[in-house]
């Protein structure tokens, strides 16, 4: 657990930038022992520039403890320094011996002797250093009582054993050498896996420090630091010599540059004062250790450190690490061909080396490509620097990424299978295999050698896109820089290299970002997350040509499995934000009831282009500077909060209050205050899910006790604390490893109808609850008596819809031939036709002919234009032959003697007819695409029927008129809508399709596109089920759906389930609130909600946005009233508290007064709650007493010398009343012959009231009388929108559960004429 006791220095930040920085080398302390053992003093001088010395940890430095490892293991209790210590040792004199020996031996456990080569014969071993410095008391004035009680609660060690056990080797890759002149300073960098896959990241810079190796009259070597310039006159037994030391900042985070930067003024700052080094090391150990890093989002971090600053900038996204290297490099080495062949080469796991002469570019190169492929994530062996003595991890079996100096590139080339990118000369080559190499590169694969050196290329159309973006990044980097003055300010220089680097990175992230939704798009097609299945063969069948290979191959990694299970547990990450912004209009998602294609080419995916022409600057993050940490600890702790408290307060924007929460959590983590850590924590949960750091929190409540938990949990402001609990433990304990199947197999059971819907709409036969409780009664026939589907019986079934499915694929109908998105149905068998002999094909748009040996499609007529279907027998050489002949409106006939397959045919053609006509009728755009997945159902039902093994097999033809809907539904006549409803009615959609069961439309909210932000207009729907669905308004296609019940709080769920969304509101542009059971803010761009209010203790019933969306009144049904900030996410002002309500419905904000209406009287009050004024409800003789209201508006006067009014719905009355504002009595009443009044919406002075009969009456504001009435649902009208005057929507209850779009420019007066608006 982070974070000591309450009040010590045993403080670390959960976060901190730094968690170790270790000191490797060679200095006096341990002494010159080289590799080859056994070696003369002399011979060891006289080779001294030759001889290869194995490299040391001398030092290692966390937040609280410094350790020294030679001669001996032993603490430095002058760390931390404090200021005073710090400014006496920067401004004393030193003389060229105050070293580390020089230190006062009382200050370490034993004396320090004189280093010498005899007085070390073995290194401190590496895997102790934790031991030691996880076992170090703190402070040097700690009593032994104390101590004991201090140990115990005392920090774990920060970095895995493994990093530290190979650290010092990677740190010389080339092994440690002694030079003769001083070496450049150099830094690279390196990436540690432990056997669990975390990854350690860690800064390397090696500079060289004076030393003098005298060879002593007892012939021994000492070895001494130089500060002098002297020549001496006896050089036989001195030499001047160069000692490299490498210094390692080791973090959990990859910020390499900032790390790199750090190191650097450290550096330079020792190389002005070689003497005061390791006073420099404490200073920067300390404060890289002790600051924190910030969260993803907006807010950057600012620390400094002898007056220079460094800024620490925060993750984009929370489900990727932060990118702190230039991602452009690569597209200055490779050309655009070379980056698509290495990006494919990784996606399909091939065995990778980067071979480059500087070592420091290995890392910056693999760590940009495998940030180019996200969000697929390299799970395999890597290791970006090889040191000398690892090479023979290249004859590893296995997929592995590896890198190493191009000296020894020669050994590269003579291991078989490897694809090896050299960076120097920007090229990718694959090693052939050996001859006598029989082993696998790959185990568990059955692939062959030759399948496994091939690299498949990157489809064509996300390629092209991609070598666009490769362009651009290659020439942009310095282009910015042309029209720039120069900067002779060192702090500018800095601030301007860091922005443009960020820029060019930014271009370049959203670059790959967008191919890799170019390249992966279609997986979401095929993957169905209800039932946690991918359809992988469908999904194959939809490629063709070379990119059928790529995705063969990508197909089996690890990689593409765990993008897989993302997608299938619905996760939402930045590429599905992005996919779901750049889905292509005719590929919005399941819109509605799709038809199985019947074509593989029509599912095949679209690239789109997102990338900017050019990288716009980045804009500036806010910037949190930490105070400096002083002489305590706890001290700067204190400080800290207090100016994040601060921040937070004067914040506004709620994504930056969001990071300063995170912040003051792990701060008061850092302090062990637990209760005030999880109280941000839980504050955090409701402002941006995504960045709470969701193992703390689990971790902090391990450290409390059970009694303790359970006491914050009864208090109100840790009510989620519970949920946030159970959802950690559940994906901790209980992780998600249920294998999804990607190919989906016949059933080996008979099949009750719950196991029968899933096999159903998995196997995407259908997804509509209705047709398949349908299909199940055909399928099994009353007289059987049995509540189940046998296997033989569904065996049939299944095979006779492939089969059918395989014949329409067969006929090879080009794309031409077909109109846009058209599915063939069904294929007759070979006959003879008016037009020769043939196949007659039924479309889901019009009947067709093919003629044999042909592919060529002849339209017969369209759907739409046929007048009779006449089954008649005509005579064939003596035979009677069973016909069909079809007539079309135009006169035209077609006759086709189907034989015995005619009555099955023209069934198929009735139900397809039929739903043509529902669709032209009603205006549900869902009818034609319903009635087509009929008509495969009822084929698949009479060819099975055929089997006499089939339950349904004497019973075919009853069985397939059952699954007929459409059919029946015209006979009864269920179609025909009056006339006057008809000439208003646009289109219907059902957002219950697909359902296991009906619910009601709560809620409808209409929001205008941004082109710019190509975001087109789009519908928002709220169910009963808690469901939000959002279709674009320009086709009424569904673009996505979530549940808003995955961020309610446990115990709200079932009552969530009852109410569902109750409103949604447009509060700004760019967010849409929800109310249920807390309100949900969800992002228009992306349809995504990360951000959840959960201030009301009671369901939200209305949410009114006012002041152009810089604020917004939530209501909930117990009559509380509160006002939000919606920029910061924070209450404006107490809440509001209508006392003795517990019935309110609806709010209004009207001339700076909120009208509050409940079921018994409209509220007036002012902003603070004081009430001005009461209407109450009476009639004359009601029906049902007490009169209540359900529904009520604020009607403005149109003209100076009017009123404006109040209109109020009657819940089981048909009536309206009607008060002028000012008045305490109707003035008016409007009676309406129907059940009650649901809801009202005005229109361009006319105000549109939906009843509880379906029914919507359009009524004259002026003459107060309903001169329309619309039929516009089977079920009460529960929710009304007006689209900007464009379109009012209507939604129905759960009878009915469809939404109906009307035009109100087709309105009439009462004469008959139009209005003309």
């Amino acid at each position: 657990m982070a974070g000591g006791l309450a009040g010590s220095d045993v403080m670390r930040f959960q976060n901190s930038l730094v968690d170790l920085m270790l000191m490797v080398g060679l200095d006096e302390n341990t002494g010159l022992i080289p590799e080859q053992k056994g070696m003369e003093s002399k011979k060891i001088m006289d080779s001294l520039f030759e001889l290869k010395f194995p490299p040391q940890v001398l030092s290692a430095v966390s937040s609280n403890t410094m350790m020294h490892f030679f001669p001996h293991p032993r603490q430095d209790f002058d760390y931390p320094l404090q200021q005073s210590d710090l400014q006496h040792q920067l401004l004393k004199s030193t003389n060229v011996y105050h070293t580390m020996d020089a230190i006062p031996k009382s200050k370490f456990n034993k004396g320090v002797h004189q280093s010498r080569i005899v007085q070390r014969s073995t290194s401190v071993a590496p895997g102790s250093i934790s031991r030691h410095m996880a076992t170090r008391r703190p402070f040097g004035h700690i009593k032994k009582s104390v101590y004991a009680s201090t140990l115990a609660n005392s920090q774990q060690f920060p970095i895995p054993d493994e990093v530290i056990k190979s650290i010092q080797y990677f740190c010389f890759p080339d092994e440690l050498q002694i030079v003769d002149h001083k070496a450049e300073t150099l830094t690279h960098f390196l990436v540690l896996t432990n056997i669990h896959g975390d990854k350690t990241y860690a800064t390397c810079i090696t500079f060289y420090r004076p030393y003098i190796v005298e060879k002593e009259f007892d012939g021994n070597l000492v070895l001494h630091p130089d500060s002098s310039r002297n020549n001496w006159t006896d050089k036989s037994n001195r030499v001047r010599c160069f000692i490299p030391l490498c210094c390692v900042l080791i973090s959990k985070y990859p910020y390499f540059e900032t790390m790199k930067e750090s190191l650097s003024y450290m550096v330079h700052l020792i190389e002005t004062r070689p003497d005061d080094m390791y006073t420099y090391i404490k200073l920067f150990s300390h404060k890289l250790t002790m600051t924190p890093t910030p969260p993803a989002g907006r807010v950057a971090i600012e620390y400094s450190i002898q007056d220079v600053s460094f800024i620490i900038s925060p993750s984009q996204e929370a489900e990727k690490q932060v990118i702190d290297i230039p991602l452009y490099l690569p597209f200055l080495i490779f050309p655009p061909d070379e980056i698509l062949r290495i990006i494919s080469a990784i996606l399909v796991e091939h065995r990778i080396v980067f071979v480059a002469s500087n070592y420091a570019l290995l890392t910056i190169v693999m760590e940009s490509f495998l940030n180019y492929i996200l969000p697929f994530e390299w799970k395999y062996t890597y290791v970006p620097i090889l040191s000398s003595k690892s090479l023979e991890l290249l004859e590893a079996p296995g997929t592995f990424m590896m890198g190493c100096h191009s000296k020894y590139k020669e050994e590269v080339t003579q291991v078989g299978g490897l694809v090896m990118v050299d960076i120097d000369e920007g090229l990718l080559s694959i090693n052939p295999e050996q001859a006598d190499d029989a082993r696998s590169t790959r185990s568990g694969d059955s692939d062959s050698i030759e399948d496994l050196l091939d690299i498949p290329e990157i489809p064509e159309g996300a390629a092209n896109l991609f070598t666009k973006v490769c362009q651009k990044a290659k020439f942009q980097f310095d282009l910015v820089d042309v029209q720039r003055p120069s900067y002779f300010d060192l702090k500018k220089e800095r601030s301007f290299r860091r922005r443009k680097i960020q820029t060019l990175n930014d271009f370049i992230v959203s670059g790959c970002l967008e191919l890799m939704v170019n390249l992966f798009r279609s997986v979401v097609t095929e993957t169905r997350v209800e039932f946690k299945r991918f359809n992988k063969q469908a999904y194959l069948d939809s490629k063709s040509g070379p990119e059928k290979s790529f995705y063969e191959k990508v197909l089996k990694t690890s990689m593409f499995k765990k993008f897989l299970k993302d997608r299938i547990n619905d996760k939402t990450d930045y590429w599905v934000k992005l996919e779901v912004k750049t889905r292509p209009q005719a590929k919005m998602s399941d819109n509605g009831p799709t038809v199985p294609s019947r074509r593989p080419q029509l599912r095949k995916q679209s690239s789109v282009a997102i990338t900017p022409q050019k990288a716009s600057p980045s804009q500036s993050s806010p910037v949190f500077r930490m105070p400096d940490i002083g002489d305590r600890v706890i001290d700067y702790l204190k400080n800290t909060i207090t100016c994040l408290t601060t921040a937070v307060q004067k914040s506004q924007h709620f994504q930056e209050r969001a990071s300063y929460i995170y912040l003051l959590g792990m701060c008061y983590l850092a302090c062990n205050k637990l209760t005030l850590a999880l109280e941000n924590f839980i504050s955090l949960a409701a402002i941006d899910a995504q960045i709470l750091p969701e193992q703390v929190v689990q971790q902090i409540c391990q450290q409390m006790a059970d009694s303790e938990v359970q006491k914050l949990t009864d208090r109100p402001e840790f009510h989620a604390l519970p949920d946030l609990l159970s959802t950690v433990t559940t994906e901790t304990i209980h992780p998600s490893h249920r294998k999804f199947e990607e190919s989906i197999n016949l059933p080996e059971k008979d099949l009750y109808f719950d196991d029968f819907v899933e096999c159903v709409s998995v196997l995407e036969m259908t997804s509509d609850t209705d047709t398949i409780g349908r299909l199940f009664r055909a399928l099994v026939p009353t007289q059987i008596h049995q509540n189940f589907i046998d296997q033989e019986t569904f065996a049939s079934f299944m095979h006779c819809w492939k089969e059918n499915n395989k014949q329409c694929l067969s006929l090879g109908i080009s794309d031409e031939d077909l109109l846009e998105a058209e599915c063939v149905l069904k294929v007759s068998s070979l006959c003879k036709t008016d037009y020769g002999t043939g196949r007659v094909t039924l479309t889901d748009r019009r009947l067709c002919f093919v003629k044999d040996i042909s592919t060529e499609l002849k339209e017969i007529t369209r759907l739409s234009k046929i007048a009779e279907l006449e089954k008649k027998t005509m005579y064939s050489f003596l035979k009677q032959v069973k016909v069909l002949r079809i007539k079309s409106k135009e006169g035209s006939r077609f006759t086709a003697w189907l034989k015995e397959e005619r009555d099955d045919f023209c069934l198929l053609i009735e139900e397809m007819w039929a739903g043509k006509i529902v669709c032209e009728s009603t205006k549900d755009i869902h009818a034609i695409q319903k009635a087509a997945q009929n008509v495969l159902l009822v084929d698949a039902v009479l060819q099975s029927g055929l089997d006499e093994e089939t339950a349904h097999h004497g019973n075919r033809e009853e069985a397939a008129r059952q699954l007929c809907f459409y059919k029946k539904y015209r006979e009864e006549g269920h179609h025909n809508v009056p006339t006057e409803t008809k000439e208003v009615l646009q289109n219907r959609i059902d957002p219950n399709y697909g359902e296991r069961e009906r619910k009601t439309v709560h809620a409808l909210l209409y929001t205008p596109g941004v082109p710019e932000h190509s975001i087109s207009p789009r519908l928002w729907v709220g169910l009963g089920d808690g469901k939000i669905k959002v279709y674009n308004a320009s086709h009424w296609l569904l673009e996505s759906e979530f549940v808003q019940t995955k961020q309610s709080v446990q115990s709200s769920r079932k009552k969530l389930e009852t109410h569902g969304c109750t409103c949604l509101v447009a509060v700004d542009k760019k967010h849409v609130w929800a109310g249920s059971y807390g309100i949900f803010i969800i992002d228009i761009e992306t349809i995504r909600s990360n951000k959840t209010l959960m201030d009301h203790q009671e369901i939200v019933m209305d949410i009114v946005s006012i002041d152009s969306g810089r604020y917004a009144f939530t209501a909930s049904i117990n009559g509380i009233i509160m006002k939000w900030d919606v920029q910061k996410l924070t209450q404006a002002q107490p809440a509001i508290r209508l006392e003795d309500v517990r019935d309110l419905r609806s709010i209004k904000y009207y001339q700076g007064h909120i009208w509050c209406g409940t079921w018994q009287r409209i509220i007036k009050v002012n902003d603070s709650g004081q009430i001005l004024q009461q209407l109450e409800f009476t009639l004359v003789d009601p029906k049902y007493r007490p009169v209540e209201m359900d529904c009520f508006l604020i009607l403005e006067a149109e003209y100076a010398d009017e009123k404006d009014e109040i209109w109020a719905g009657c819940r089981r009355e048909g009536e309206i009343l009607i008060w002028e504002v000012d008045s305490k009595e109707p003035s008016r009443r409007i009676s309406i012959n129907c059940r009650g009044i649901s809801d009202m919406v005005i229109q361009d002075r006319r105000v549109w009231a939906g009843s509880k009969d379906g029914q919507i009456y359009i009524i004259n504001s002026e003459t107060k009388k309903p001169f329309r009435t619309l039929q516009a649902h089977d079920d009460a009208v529960r929710s009304l929108c007006n689209a900007e005057n464009r379109y009012i929507l209507s939604g129905s209850g759960s009878s009915d559960g469809k939404i109906a779009i009307w035009t109100p420019n087709d309105t009439r007066t009462e004469s008959g004429t139009y209005l003309g608006i």
